[in-house]
């Protein structure tokens, strides 16, 4: 009767123990759960303790409750000075509304997103720091207080100002912009000099808003070897000014981060006035080039011209004058003696011709031709001079400059079909070291300059580019030669100048002329004192000449004006007849350049021997400046010569008391 009962205690006693066994298991995982926050917050508190940035606490207040190792090593301040006092301790005085406000957007709940400022440290150092700041709520959601984690970003920020004072002061050009959009975020300095832009019109948009590329082409490779290797260097692009002007320049970028942000830094340097000296040195090879060529052509074509124009002369007047043969012989010595003009162009173009320099006033040389020009250019064309005055002396010859003039001038007046207006003007001007610089190989210091400009059609890079060649023209066929300009630049560079062209179409073009100045006056011509009758002879004369066409011509020449002739056909040969003849030589007839020896050298050989013998240099160019023949008062005979020119040269030599002993440094 006692079973009934006895199972519902047991089952009671079993449940019971479920039950505490159950309440034993929760307790044990809410110990170990306990156990795990604690390891938790003691890690957390652990990590807060070695972390180098600084964690702070404050009441919404702002008080602070809570200091880390981090905060004490930024700030200078143990835990025992700041807690319990304002936070407004580590504000610079000059920032009185950041916390305030900082503190009403806490207490809406509104985290405050990364942003940098400066603290003040115990000591009164200022501190850069980047501050984070949120809320903090207790169990019940509500906002108690506030946490900031303060970085120092004191070395940074320094670094960071050492690289923009760098940036600033650069001399080359450097540009920082986003990757993701390629707006510039700064530009320094140089770049807005060179480019001709106010900052705020660059800050805030890209380069192709500025339309800074000339050639889409740069930025498109510019762009893809960026991706390919995450750096450029020296990339040759061709980019614009605001005004528009085209400059060259080699850009170098890579991909860095600036202030947080990734962006693209380049760095370019402007080399259009580098590519335009690389043009001027290229054009002035090519110019030294065709020069040598064309003075090569024009001293063997001059040889010919000279055995054409001679034996004309022999055949003409031999014939009588009816004779239908003799207009024939006038029409072979007038055409040689046309071409002979083109060669003397050709040689002036090559700096190979013979000169006559003397100091010259400029100004004078320019009214001395001035009436002359106002007839070539026409009613329709002003002539204008501005003549400097006191102007400086430089040393030219003075036909070849009247030329020079000449033929600017009148290029003037061909580039203004419509007529127009002609500018000569002269100056003093003492050129600087910059401007040496970017008009190489021409030196700073004292020059007379002459200028040519007009009004008229003006020309492109290309067209001025060749000017200067011979034969090159943009005439119409059979209206020039194109040896004009040629002619021109020859004889300024001869004479020691430099020539430089400005133009544009459809503005005009101006001609400079840079000429040494000198100290030398200019000396007044005393008339030639010699003999004015006869202009034969019966002297004996050595004539010395490799070509034998032109020895055989000049032979009979001047046999048949009644001298005696020995004929040596180099130098060697001359030297034996000096010694071997038994009478007198009087006069030495020889070429300047000639193989083994030249004339001036023969000349110091044979004065030992012939110390009474005078002499004659006879060349179509010579590679010895004019200047070292002129210094020596050495006669000179321009080939191709007619027997005229031939006989007065001589006999104005054999007239006066001048030997090759008393020229011996010749």
């Amino acid at each position: 009767m006692f079973d009934g009962p006895t199972e519902q205690v047991e089952q009671n006693v079993d449940d019971r123990t479920r039950e505490l066994a159950r309440a034993n298991q929760e307790l044990k995982n809410e110990i170990a759960a306990h156990r795990r926050t604690e390891e938790r917050l003691s890690q957390l508190a652990a990590i807060v303790e070695s972390s180098d940035d600084a964690i702070i606490g404050t009441t919404l207040d702002g008080a602070i409750v809570s200091w880390n190792a981090g905060a004490e090593s930024i700030y200078g301040y143990s835990v025992s000075e700041v807690v319990g006092r304002p936070i407004d301790i580590l504000v610079p005085p000059d920032q009185p509304h950041e916390i305030p406000r900082i503190l009403e957007k806490l207490k809406r709940g509104e985290k405050i997103p990364l942003f940098e400022t400066v603290r003040i440290g115990k000591g009164g150092q200022r501190v850069d720091v980047s501050v984070a700041i949120s809320p903090v709520k207790d169990a019940n959601g509500k906002i108690v207080g506030a946490s900031a984690i303060d970085r120092n970003i004191t070395e940074r920020k320094n670094a960071e100002e050492r690289f923009y004072k760098a940036f600033h002061a650069s001399p080359e050009p450097i540009t920082i912009a986003t990757v993701s959009e390629g707006l510039y975020v700064d530009v320094n300095e140089s770049f807005l000099r060179l480019t001709g832009y106010r900052r705020d019109e660059v800050i805030g948009r890209t380069s192709l808003e500025l339309n800074f590329w000339d050639r889409a082409e740069d930025r498109a490779k510019l762009v893809e070897i960026l991706n390919k290797e995450g750096r450029v260097r020296d990339l040759e692009i061709t980019f614009l000014t605001k005004s528009g002007e085209q400059h060259t320049g080699l850009d170098s970028a890579e991909v860095m981060e600036v202030a947080g942000q990734k962006c693209i830094i380049a760095f370019f340097k402007d080399i259009t006035e580098q590519k335009l000296l690389e043009k001027r040195l290229r054009q002035a090879q090519k110019m030294e080039a065709i020069g040598q060529l064309s003075g090569g052509i024009a001293h063997d074509f001059n040889n010919l011209l000279m055995v054409i124009i001679g034996y004309s002369e022999l055949l003409e007047e031999g014939l009588p004058q009816g004779d239908p043969l003799h207009r024939k012989c006038e029409q072979i010595k007038k055409a040689g003696l046309s071409a002979v003009s083109l060669t003397r162009q050709l040689l002036a173009f090559s700096r190979q011709q013979m000169l006559e320099p003397k100091a010259l006033d400029l100004n004078a040389v320019i009214l001395d031709v001035e009436t002359m020009l106002r007839r070539l250019i026409g009613e329709d064309i002003e002539l204008r001079t501005a003549l400097g005055p006191g102007l400086g002396r430089v040393k030219a010859d003075q036909g070849q400059i009247e030329q020079v003039i000449i033929n600017l001038v009148v290029n003037a007046r061909d580039a203004m079909p419509k007529g127009g207006k002609v500018t000569i003007e002269t100056a003093n001007v003492d050129l600087d070291e910059d401007f040496a610089r970017r008009h190489p190989p021409q030196l700073p210091g004292p020059y007379v300059l002459l200028a040519v400009s007009d009004a008229g059609i003006g020309m492109d890079a290309e067209t001025q580019a060749r000017i200067f060649e011979p034969f090159f023209t943009t005439k119409e066929l059979g209206k020039g030669t194109g040896l004009g300009l040629s002619t021109v630049y020859g004889v300024v560079k001869q004479s020691g100048g430099f020539i430089w062209v400005y133009s544009e179409l459809e503005e005009g073009t101006v001609f400079k002329i840079y000429f040494p100045c000198i100290e030398e006056a200019v000396r007044v011509e005393k008339p030639t004192i010699g003999s004015t009758g006869s202009l034969r002879g019966t002297e004996t004369i050595l004539l010395v000449e490799d070509q034998e066409a032109l020895r055989e011509l000049t032979r009979s020449l001047l046999a048949g004006s009644g001298y005696t002739v020995l004929e040596a056909e180099g130098p060697d040969k001359a030297v034996d007849i000096a010694k071997q003849h038994s009478g007198p030589i009087h006069l030495l007839l020889t070429d300047m350049v000639m193989p083994g020896m030249n004339g001036r050298e023969l000349a110091e050989r044979l004065a030992p021997i012939r110390p009474e013998m005078r002499a004659v240099y006879m060349s179509g160019y010579t590679r010895f400046t004019h200047t070292e023949l002129l210094d020596f008062n050495a006669p000179l005979l321009t080939k191709p010569f007619t027997r005229d020119a031939l006989s007065a040269k001589v006999r104005e030599v054999l007239d006066t008391n001048v030997s090759l002993n008393s020229n011996v440094d010749l």
